[in-house]
C-alpha cells in the first residue's frame, strides 16, 4: 500500500515505546517533519528524519505542529496533553493515525479479558478462508506497522481503552465489545468511565457496519440494542450462543450449529466464548464457515494465556501471566476444578483492591504463593481463603509451587497485576516462570 504524502506538514510523537516509535517512523517516511519526545530516555533505534527530545516536553518540540500523536500510555490527563488541548492542537492516536491513511478495512475488538485471544483466533480463521489479513494493535505490532505490511485484506484490530481514548475517524467495520470488569483504576474514576471508553469502539460505525456485545455482561447493556449479541450464559435473542454443547448461530446467511464444543483444541468457558466472538465476526465479515469450523477445532491460543509450560510428578505449571487483573484471575479459576490450583500471583499494582478474588481462590486453590510489591495487599486480602504465603520473587515461588503442590494440581500463574516491579512486561514474567518451571529437578 503506497504512503501518504504528508511533506510540509509537522508532527510531533508523545512516548517513544513500541506505539510512537512505529508512528514517528511512518510520518518520517511519508515526508513529514517529526519531533519524538519522552519524559524517560529509553534506548531507541535509528530513526532517520525524526528529531529527539528525550528527558523532558519542552515546548520547543510543540511549536509549529500541526498535530501531535500520542502514545496509548500517556494519559490525555497528563499536563503536556491538556496544555496542548488548551491551545486547540489536535491530539490523536496511532490507531487513528492508522485507520485515517489505510484504506484497509478494520476488524476490531476491545474489553478486559480475553481480547488477545480473540483477535488471534479471528485473523487465524481469516487466514484459513484464504483472506490477506493483518493482525496488529494491542496485541504487540502497531497497527500503523500493520496496515502498512503489504497485505491487501482486513487488519484484525486488539484495542485497549487507552488506544480507544484518542480516536477521532476510527472506524470498524466489524467490532465486538468482550466485557468490563475493572481495571486500570489508577487511570479511570469507575467503572462507568472505563465501560464508556471501552465503547468508543463502536462510535463511529456506519449502516451496514456490524457492532457486537456480550449478552451476558449487565455492564454492557446500555450498548446492546441494535447490535448482536453473544451468550455462554442462556441470554436471549443471541446470534451467537452455547445451546446444547455446540457453538450455534443466527446470522445473514448462516444458521445452525457449527462445532461442538468438545472438538474444540481451546474448550473453557472463556474460551467458548472467545471462540463465538471470533466465530461471528469471520461469518460477518462473509468468511466461510467451514473455514472458520476447522479453526475453532485447531487454534491452540497464544503465549501466556494459559499456556502448560512445564510437566513434573503428575503436575502442570501453566503460564497466565497476562491474567494482569482481578477479573482475567476470576476467569482462569473458574475453568479449574475445586481444589486443584496452587496460585502463584503478585506484582505491581494497577488501583483498586482483591477482596472480589476471595470466592474463586477459595473454591479453586489450596495454595496462593505471593510475589512482588502487592504481595502484602493481596496476603490481607485472601487471608483465610486457603494456604496464603508471601515468598517475594517468582524463583522462590516457582520452588515452593512444586514443593506443595500433588499429583493432579496445576500450578498457575495467574498474577492479577501488572509486572513492572519486578519485570518488563508480563512476557517476561511469564518466560521466566516457565525457565524455572521446566528447570526443576524430576521427582525422585
Amino acid at each position: 500500500m503506497t504512503l501518504p504524502d504528508l511533506s510540509g506538514s509537522t508532527y510531533a510523537v508523545i512516548g517513544a515505546g513500541r506505539s510512537g516509535v512505529a508512528a514517528a517512523r511512518f510520518l518520517a517516511a511519508a515526508g513529514a517533519a517529526v519531533r519524538l519526545t519522552d519524559a524517560g530516555e529509553p534506548a531507541l533505534p535509528e530513526l532517520p528524519g525524526v528529531e529527539l527530545f528525550l528527558g523532558a516536553h519542552p515546548e520547543t518540540c510543540f511549536a509549529g505542529v500541526d498535530e501531535v500523536v500520542l502514545s496509548p500510555g500517556v494519559p490525555r490527563a497528563a499536563a503536556v496533553v491538556r496544555a496542548l488541548l488548551a491551545r486547540s492542537v489536535p491530539v490523536v492516536g496511532e490507531v487513528e493515525l492508522a485507520a485515517r491513511h489505510s484504506e484497509r478495512p478494520l476488524l476490531a475488538v476491545t474489553g478486559t479479558n480475553g481480547k488477545s485471544t480473540t483477535v488471534a483466533w479471528l485473523h487465524a480463521m481469516l487466514k484459513a478462508a484464504g483472506e490477506g489479513a493483518s493482525l496488529g494493535g494491542n496485541i504487540g505490532t502497531p497497527l500503523i506497522e500493520a496496515c502498512f505490511d503489504g497485505a491487501t485484506g482486513p487488519c484484525v484490530v486488539e484495542l485497549s481503552s487507552f488506544q480507544l481514548e484518542s480516536i477521532v475517524r476510527f472506524r470498524p467495520r466489524v467490532a465486538a465489545l468482550l466485557n468490563v470488569t475493572p481495571d486500570h483504576e489508577d487511570r479511570y474514576p469507575d467503572l462507568a468511565a472505563y465501560a464508556a471508553a471501552k465503547a468508543r469502539i463502536f462510535e463511529n460505525q456506519q449502516a451496514g457496519d456490524v457492532g457486537i456485545v456480550n449478552l451476558d455482561d449487565p455492564t454492557l447493556a446500555p450498548w446492546a440494542a441494535g447490535r448482536l449479541g453473544f451468550t455462554v450464559a442462556g441470554a436471549p435473542h443471541a446470534a451467537a450462543r452455547l445451546e446444547a454443547g455446540t457453538l450455534w448461530f443466527e446470522t445473514d446467511p448462516f444458521t445452525g450449529p457449527l462445532v461442538e464444543v468438545g472438538e474444540m483444541a481451546l474448550c473453557s468457558r472463556h474460551d467458548q466464548a472467545n471462540g463465538l466472538v471470533a466465530a461471528l465476526m469471520a461469518l460477518a465479515w462473509g468468511a466461510a464457515p467451514e473455514a472458520i469450523a476447522a479453526t475453532l477445532r485447531s487454534f491452540t491460543g497464544l503465549t501466556h494465556r494459559g499456556e502448560v509450560v512445564a510437566e513434573r510428578g503428575g503436575v502442570c505449571f501453566a503460564d497466565n501471566s497476562k491474567a494482569t487483573n482481578v477479573g482475567a484471575v476470576e476467569t482462569v479459576l473458574a475453568s479449574f476444578a475445586d481444589g486443584e490450583v496452587v496460585l502463584i500471583a503478585g506484582g505491581s499494582s494497577k488501583g483498586g483492591g482483591f477482596a472480589s478474588l476471595r470466592p474463586a481462590v477459595a473454591r479453586a486453590c489450596s495454595h496462593v504463593l505471593l510475589i512482588g510489591e502487592t504481595a502484602p495487599e493481596l496476603a490481607a486480602a485472601l487471608a483465610s481463603c486457603c494456604a496464603v504465603e508471601v515468598v517475594g520473587e517468582m524463583a522462590q515461588a516457582v520452588a515452593r509451587a512444586a514443593a506443595v503442590a500433588r499429583p493432579g494440581q496445576t500450578v498457575l500463574l495467574a498474577p492479577a497485576c501488572a509486572s513492572f516491579d519486578q519485570f518488563a512486561n508480563y512476557g517476561a514474567r511469564g518466560d521466566r516462570f516457565a525457565t524455572l518451571a521446566r528447570g526443576l529437578p524430576d521427582p525422585l
